[in-house]
């Protein structure tokens, strides 16, 4: 018996694509970010640093199934960053998360972008509240950062936190 898949349902068995990798977890964490897109690469920034603090947080599901689970712990922000260009944005994006994540005592993990630009971005971050946190992230460097594009639709830099 063969089977016949249809071209249409062949994206569907493509494999998931590398968000990030850690490099060096002492004496701080240095990360190497991934992206199809500077967007994408944004996002995967706070999926990474979300992953540092509470990664069975993050690695429990997709966003909606597991903000549906904890009703009542979710937390939604809106936010507006402009900087002079992506490397700086990038930086500042996830200096204002850390602020957020202190402020509501919460694990931020995924962001929803209403504009995206070299130097502005806006929309809303989202992450559920957390008593404690695998790792305490002070402060996101600025020195490595330098995100290129090393291939088509392979955009990459790297990340240092402050542990």
């Amino acid at each position: 018996m063969k089977i016949k898949i249809k071209p249409s349902k062949l994206g569907l068995y493509r494999e998931k694509e590398k968000k990030f990798e850690i490099l060096e977890e002492s004496p701080d964490f240095k990360l190497k970010i991934f992206g199809s897109s500077p967007k994408d690469l944004f996002k995967n920034a706070i999926y990474s640093l979300g992953y540092t603090q509470k990664p069975e947080i993050v690695e429990q599901s997709t966003v909606g199934a597991l903000l549906g689970r904890l009703r009542g712990k979710r937390v939604i922000e809106d936010f507006l960053i402009e900087s002079m260009d992506y490397n700086t944005l990038l930086v500042d994006f996830l200096s204002e998360v850390l602020s957020r994540c202190e402020t509501h005592n919460a694990v931020f993990f995924e962001v929803k972008f209403d504009s995206f630009s070299e130097n502005k971005i806006e929309g809303r971050i989202y992450g559920v509240k957390s008593e404690d946190f695998a790792k305490t992230v002070k402060a996101v460097a600025y020195e490595q950062v330098n995100i290129i594009e090393a291939a088509p639709k392979n955009w990459e830099t790297l990340l240092v936190f402050d542990i």
